[in-house]
C-alpha cells in the first residue's frame, strides 16, 4: 500500500466524535449539542471518498505502536458507518427532547469514535481498544431511557459484551504472544501455523459473534433494539453489528488452507441463524423487534458468506468485495426501517401514500425486488457461492438461499403490519424527516455510486 493517506482529515475523523463529549460539560448547549450530531461523520465520510488508493499510516508512539489503514474492504464499512451515522444524527436533532441530551449525546460521540476508530484500525492493540470503546458506549445508548425493560436489556447486553470482550482478548494474547507481529494482516498466517489455532479461531468466533448475533450469543439483540431511542436502534443494527463480521475478516485465518470445517461451522450456523430468526421475529408485536430479528436473520447471510472465505480460501478476493457491497446494502436498507418507527404521518392522505411508498422502498429492497440495490447486493451473492462448487451445503444452496428470502418477506410483512397498526398522525420536526429521508435516498439511490458498488459492477 503506497497510497499517503490524509493524516489532518484522519484524525479529525476519529478525535472528533471522541472529542465531541466535551461540549456536554457546559451547561445551557444543548442546542449546540444536538445541531452537531449530524455533523460528526463528515469528515470520515470525506475521507472514504477521498482516499482513491488504499493507504497505510504508521503510529509509533500511540498505545504499543499502532498502525490504521484504508484499504478496499474497510471502505466499503467506513461509507457504511459514516453516512447512517451521518442521517441517524440528523434524524436524533428531530427526535430528542429536553430530558437527557447531555446524556445521549455523550454515548453517542464515544460509541461513534470506536466505530469508526476500528474500521482504520489494523493494529491488534487500536482494534482493541477502538472496539472495546464502541462495545462499552453502546450500553449508555441502549439503557438511555432508564425504563426497567432499558436496564433489564442493558444487563443482558452488558454481560454478553463482557464474555465476547474477554474471548477476543484471549485470542488476541494468545496471537501476540506466538506471533512476531501485532499486525491484523499477519494473523492469518500466525495462527495457521500456531499449535494453538484452533483455540484461537474458536475464541475470535465467539468473541465477534457476539455482536454479530451469531445463534446461541444473540440474545442481547431482541432486547435491545426495541429500548433503544430510534437513531441509537439504526446505528446498532445498521453498523456496531457489523463490527463483529469485520472482526472475523481481519483475524480468521481466511486465504489459509485447512479450515474448511470452521467454514463449514460458520455457513451452518449462518443459515441456522438467517432461518430460525423468522420464526421468533414473526411472533413479535413491537416492529423494532421484529427488525432486530430481521437482523439477526441478515447477518446470517454474511456469516455464510464469512464462513465461504474460511472454506474456499483460493476465492477471498472474489468473496470480500461481495461482502462489502452486501454489507452497504443491508445496513442502508435496515437503517431506513428503524428510522420509520419513529415518523408521525401527515394528515394529507396523498402525503401519507408518498411516505408509505417510500417507506416500502427499504423493504422491497431487503427482499432483492428488481431495480433495488438488494436486487445487485443479492444477486453478486449467489453468483459468488453458486460458484464455487467445493462450498459446504453446496448442493443445497439454491434451496438455502430462497428459504431466507421467503423468511425475509414474512419478518418484513410482519413488521409493515405492526407500522400500519402503530403509525400515527401528527407533526414532528422537520429535521427528523429530513434525516429519514436521506436515508431513503442512500439506500436507493446514493448506493449505487459508492466506490465499493462502482468497483464490483466493473469488475
Amino acid at each position: 500500500m503506497n497510497g499517503s493517506p490524509p493524516l489532518v482529515l484522519v484524525a479529525v475523523s476519529v478525535l472528533l466524535p471522541l472529542l465531541y463529549p466535551l461540549l456536554a460539560t457546559r451547561r445551557g448547549w444543548h442546542r449546540a449539542l444536538r445541531g452537531a450530531l449530524p455533523l460528526l461523520p463528515v469528515p470520515a465520510l470525506l475521507l472514504a471518498f477521498q482516499s482513491a488508493a488504499p493507504w497505510t499510516l504508521e503510529l509509533p508512539w500511540l498505545l504499543l505502536g499502532s498502525t490504521w489503514m484504508l484499504d478496499e474492504l474497510r471502505r466499503s464499512f467506513l461509507l457504511l458507518t459514516a453516512l447512517l451515522w451521518g442521517v441517524a444524527g440528523l434524524y436524533a436533532v428531530g427526535y430528542l427532547g429536553a430530558q437527557h441530551v447531555r446524556r445521549f449525546c455523550v454515548f453517542w460521540g464515544l460509541t461513534l469514535s470506536g466505530n469508526l476508530g476500528l474500521v482504520l484500525a489494523a493494529d491488534i492493540a487500536s482494534f482493541y481498544a477502538f472496539f472495546t470503546l464502541m462495545t462499552f458506549a453502546a450500553y449508555g445508548l441502549i439503557v438511555h431511557v432508564g425504563s426497567g425493560r432499558a436496564r433489564f436489556a442493558g444487563r443482558v447486553y452488558l454481560v454478553m459484551a463482557l464474555c465476547g470482550e474477554m474471548a477476543m482478548l484471549a485470542g488476541f494474547l494468545l496471537a501476540a504472544s506466538t506471533g512476531d507481529s501485532l499486525l491484523l494482516k499477519d494473523l492469518n498466517v500466525g495462527i495457521a501455523g500456531s499449535a494453538n489455532s484452533e483455540l484461537m479461531t474458536a475464541l475470535f468466533i465467539v468473541g465477534f459473534g457476539v455482536k454479530a448475533g451469531l445463534p446461541l450469543l444473540h440474545f442481547w439483540l431482541p432486547l435491545a433494539h426495541p429500548v433503544a431511542p430510534t437513531p441509537a436502534s439504526a446505528v446498532l443494527s445498521g453498523t456496531m453489528v457489523k463490527a463483529g463480521l469485520l472482526g472475523w475478516l481481519l483475524t480468521l485465518p481466511v486465504g489459509e488452507a485447512g479450515w474448511f470445517a470452521w467454514g463449514q461451522f460458520l455457513m451452518l450456523m449462518g443459515f441456522a441463524g438467517a432461518l430460525g430468526a423468522a420464526v421468533f421475529g414473526v411472533r413479535q408485536r413491537d416492529p423494532k423487534t421484529v427488525l432486530a430479528w430481521s437482523s439477526i436473520s441478515q447477518m446470517g447471510l454474511l456469516t455464510v458468506l464469512a464462513g465461504a472465505t474460511l472454506a474456499v480460501p483460493g476465492q477471498v478476493s472474489g468473496l470480500l468485495p461481495v461482502i462489502g457491497v452486501f454489507v452497504l446494502h443491508h445496513g442502508l436498507a435496515k437503517g431506513c426501517l428503524f428510522l420509520a418507527v419513529g415518523l408521525v404521518l401527515p394528515a394529507h392522505r396523498l402525503l401519507r401514500w408518498v411516505v408509505w411508498l417510500l417507506l416500502a422502498l427499504p423493504g422491497l429492497s431487503l427482499l432483492g425486488v428488481p431495480l433495488t440495490s438488494g436486487q445487485f447486493a443479492k444477486g453478486v451473492m449467489k453468483d459468488a457461492l453458486l460458484g464455487q462448487p467445493g462450498l459446504p451445503l453446496y448442493g443445497l444452496l439454491p434451496l438455502l438461499l430462497q428459504a431466507t428470502t421467503l423468511a425475509t418477506l414474512v419478518l418484513l410483512v410482519r413488521y409493515g403490519w405492526l407500522l400500519w397498526q402503530q403509525l400515527e398522525r401528527g407533526n414532528i420536526r422537520a429535521t427528523r424527516w429530513l434525516g429519514w429521508m436521506l436515508a431513503v435516498l442512500c439506500s436507493t439511490v446514493v448506493f449505487w455510486y459508492l466506490p465499493t458498488v462502482t468497483a464490483v459492477m466493473s469488475a
